[in-house]
């Protein structure tokens, strides 16, 4: 194997943690690698932590351009740009690659011929190693169904993607959390040509400061903060399913919308999910929606009119 590997990060404010991060990656077994890190305007001294690593030329830091939009997926899209290799690997500036990571997917990805591998992951705090995440392999492959429906799931440092692939796809720069659900779909709408490898190469750090642990303080921004995410989902890639996977993502956000309005909780977004209901499943539907979300804000009932509101006895997989 003599193919170049680029491992694209982006950061903000990590100086204490990042060093680690590219000391994982410089323990490669496989050497033919470039690692560029997205700086997103830190405030901390990650630039002098990165100054250390000036004599490995393997490793370029880069500032996110003014005139993109912050946060780390202008910085990816921005890094991918920059990056010259035949395979992709997306990683955080908080986490740890095992000595074979590259090797292993690189390995699987040129003998089996395809798109994407997909490793595992697992998390650790404080030092120390916490339960594995426990992913679902389906016997009939990877379909871009069932991961755009929630059925399967996996993190964004555990793909290896081909250039070709991620020529024909970008992070979407508004998002800051569940993106890579967002993108890994697209990916799945271009190619499911891809293999599971049933080994951890991903050490995931949890600390308070991540983005998903902030994500998930309270219930109120859970339920909201998702809420958004699937309307711009939908926005993405709504009209590249078929009819019945697009069904489900707005039955979703229908579960969403009610879930907010039984905690009494109100979000512009809601109309937005009204307005699909009209579009995509009519009048009589959006009638039996706004009166669920009526009894449920008063009563935390009526989740009956919730499910006649979504006419699931008129759906079936195609």
């Amino acid at each position: 194997m003599d193919r170049l590997v680029s491992i694209i990060i982006p950061t903000f404010n990590r100086a204490h943690l990042i060093d680690k991060t590219l000391d994982s990656i410089i323990a490669q077994s496989y050497r033919r690698w470039e690692c560029i890190v997205v700086d997103d305007t830190s405030t901390d001294h990650t630039i002098d932590v990165l100054k250390k690593y000036k004599d490995e030329r393997r490793i370029k830091y880069l500032l996110r351009p003014l005139n993109l939009l912050k946060g780390a997926n202008s910085c990816r899209n921005f890094g991918f740009k920059k990056s010259k290799g035949d395979y992709i690997i997306w990683f955080d500036s908080d986490d740890l690659m095992t000595p074979d990571h590259i090797e292993c997917k690189l390995k699987t990805l040129i003998e089996y011929n395809v798109d994407f591998v997909i490793s595992k992951t697992r998390n650790f705090k404080d030092g120390k190693l916490l339960e594995p995440y426990k992913y679902v392999v389906m016997d009939y492959g990877i379909k871009a169904r069932d991961f755009i429906l929630s059925k399967i799931h996996w993190y964004t440092y555990d793909v290896m993607l081909t250039r070709e692939v991620a020529e024909n796809i970008s992070w979407n720069p508004v998002l800051e959390s569940w993106q890579d659900h967002n993108y890994f779909s697209k990916m799945l709408l271009k190619t499911e040509n891809g293999l599971h490898i049933d080994r951890i190469l991903t050490q995931r750090r949890i600390h308070e400061n991540s983005i998903q642990s902030r994500l998930t303080e309270t219930e109120t921004t859970f339920s909201k903060g998702i809420l958004n995410y699937r309307i711009v989902n939908f926005t993405d890639i709504g009209d590249k399913v078929d009819k019945y996977v697009q069904k489900e993502m707005i039955f979703d956000m229908m579960n969403h919308s009610f879930r907010l309005a039984s905690m009494r909780k109100r979000s512009e977004d809601i109309k937005a999910v009204k307005f699909l209901v009209l579009k995509k499943l009519g009048k009589q539907s959006l009638y039996y929606f706004n009166l669920s979300l009526i009894i449920a804000f008063l009563s935390k009932r009526g989740y009956f009119l919730l499910e006649k509101a979504k006419q699931r006895n008129m759906l079936s997989p195609q």
